[in-house]
């Protein structure tokens, strides 16, 4: 009975002991994280625990081999091969690899040399060898061979030694997967972290309740912030924001809080070196992992974006200053014919002035005649300087709300006297429920004043009681527009929008200025201005104007 104790203890010491070696290998491989050290860890406990002399390892990065399992595999299969010794090539027999690869089972056998699977230049075995190789399963896949081999007969891979080393593969098989989803996460990180750094943006995640925000690397960079100021509070956020951009920020912020409506603002970042860039944040809430309502989003740098739209603009006001000094020699010459007629009548006028005034006795009657003409010519001369300082002068656009047909109103008692000498009807259709429009009463009224005489003058050859000028006003798509309609000669369509053009008149006389100051302002507020036939005889010209003014031009500032 003593005997049979103490042969039990040693038994149980050995066994503790192996258990012991086995957990150590197991701590040994699970430390490993990448395929390199996995590998290798995997193949000396192997060796360390078995009789083996020689062994290998190949490991795939995809979860299942090719039927040649050897060194030669493409590195982007992130196939890696682990040899004992390290020169060693490592080519499977096509038999073994039939029986460990397609049917997932352990071999253990005693072959010829010949039969190795390990090629060394440097040494060639001879006699018979004994081989153990057993595929690296994980969720039915194989993942990975183990091969190991020693010289002399098959005994030497016991059945305890078979399953220790089968626990071992296991844990390695588990271990690899690990490795595996590690290394594909790692990557997936590196090109987000590379393609944030390529396209200048970070993404953000904010609290609303604690105001604490994470971000990207990107997002710390933009923002000029220490990475480890983790989480960001606001208030080193909001430090680096600029000033005067500050308030609309918070604004914009609050507003969105409050609708839980989407969130896009750009401002601009002051670094702590004194750098500016100009940045635009998107984002959108959602219920956080605490219940709390976060903003999560990007921040993209768009410095760079805005440096070229200002080039772009600049470019085009260079441009534009360019066709207005080609085109500045045009220009003046017909202002100084336009002048020139004027200043030549004014002339003659005063010449024959004084001669009248010479005679004996004095022609006072004709040197009065001479005197009016002088005042016409000199009119007229400075109807052409007015007229060319509205059109290069820089407008400036003052809006408000007012009653367009009011306003439109006046302009016809304005033109009240020169109505009634030219014999005109006037009828009016006003839509009297149609609201105020946003915009510069003085200048709508320029417009109008402008039609309404071109309107008049365009019926001075038709008979007394065709005359009829036409004024009325309507709504639509939040746009108001008026319309001022003649029974003269119309304008034929070659002429509708030539009409418009600077330096541009159907008149005999006059500098073709009026109609192209006109269109400059529906411009500047954001309408459109255009002429159109009225019915059998006449036109029609129609201005129609934004009720609200979204964007205002820097003209209009």
């Amino acid at each position: 009975m003593m005997v049979t104790t103490r042969h039990l203890g040693m038994r149980l010491d050995n066994e503790t002991h192996e258990l012991d070696l086995v957990a150590k290998a197991f701590q040994a491989i699970s430390r490993e994280i990448s395929y390199q050290g996995l590998a290798k860890a995997l193949l000396m406990e192997a060796l360390g625990y078995s009789a083996a002399s020689r062994g290998a390892i190949l490991l795939s990065g995809q979860r299942e081999l090719l039927a040649k399992a050897d060194a030669s595999f493409p590195r982007e299969r992130a196939n890696f091969l682990a040899s004992f010794p390290p020169n060693a090539q490592f080519r499977l027999p096509t038999d073994l690899a039939e029986e460990v690869l397609d049917r997932k089972q352990t071999v253990v056998r005693q072959a010829d040399a010949e039969s190795s699977a390990l090629i060394n230049p440097a040494k060639v075995p001879s006699g018979k060898i004994a081989q153990l190789c057993l595929p690296l399963i994980h969720q039915n896949w194989a993942i990975g061979v183990l091969y190991l081999e020693a010289d002399g007969d098959a005994d030497v891979f016991t059945p305890r030694c078979v399953w220790v080393i089968s626990m071992l593969a296991n844990q390695a098989a588990v271990s690899f997967e690990s490795v595996r989803l590690f290394e594909a996460l790692r990557e997936t990180n590196m090109w987000m972290v590379r393609g944030q750094q390529i396209g200048g943006m970070g993404s953000y995640r904010w609290n609303t309740r604690t105001l604490l925000s994470r971000g990207s690397r990107e997002c710390y960079r933009i923002l000029d912030i220490d990475l480890d100021v983790n989480p960001v509070p606001f208030e080193v956020f909001s430090s680096r924001v600029h000033p005067e951009d500050y308030p609309a920020l918070e604004q914009a912020l609050t507003e969105a809080i409050s609708t839980k409506s989407p969130f896009a603002h750009e401002y601009r970042v002051v670094h702590r070196n004194g750098n500016t860039l100009h940045v635009a944040a998107v984002g959108q809430f959602d219920e956080g992992p605490t219940g709390d309502l976060e903003l999560e989003g990007i921040i993209t740098d768009v410095t760079q974006r805005k440096a070229a739209e200002q080039a772009l603009a600049d470019a085009r006001n260079e441009l534009a200053r360019a066709t207005g000094l080609t085109s500045l020699g045009e220009l003046a010459g017909s202002i100084i014919h336009e002048i020139d007629q004027p200043l030549t009548g004014t002339i003659m006028s005063a010449e024959a002035c004084l001669r009248w005034l010479a005679m004996d006795p004095v022609q006072a009657a004709e040197a009065r005649k001479s005197v009016a003409r002088i005042i016409k010519q000199a009119r007229r001369a400075a109807e052409v300087v007015t007229g060319v300082r509205s059109l290069l002068r820089g407008t400036q656009v003052h809006f408000a709300e007012f009653d367009i047909n009011e306003a439109v109103a006046e302009v016809l008692l304005l033109s009240k006297r020169e109505i009634e000498r030219a014999g005109v009807i006037v009828r009016t259709d006003f839509d009297r429920s149609s609201p105020q429009v946003e915009a510069d009463r003085v200048q709508v009224q320029q417009v109008a004043l402008n039609l309404v005489r071109n309107a008049i003058e365009a019926m001075a050859e038709v008979e007394d009681g065709n005359r009829i000028l036409a004024l009325s006003s309507g709504v639509s798509d939040g746009m108001i527009s008026v319309a001022i309609a003649d029974t003269g000669g119309g304008i034929s369509p070659a002429d509708r929008e030539r009409v418009f053009e600077t330096l541009y008149t159907t008149k005999g006389a006059g500098l073709g200025l009026g109609l192209s100051i006109c269109r400059k302002i529906v411009k500047l507020h954001g309408g459109q201005l255009w002429v159109e036939e009225n019915g059998r005889c006449g036109a029609r010209f129609i201005f129609a104007l934004p009720l609200r003014q979204a964007v205002q031009t820097s003209e209009s500032r």
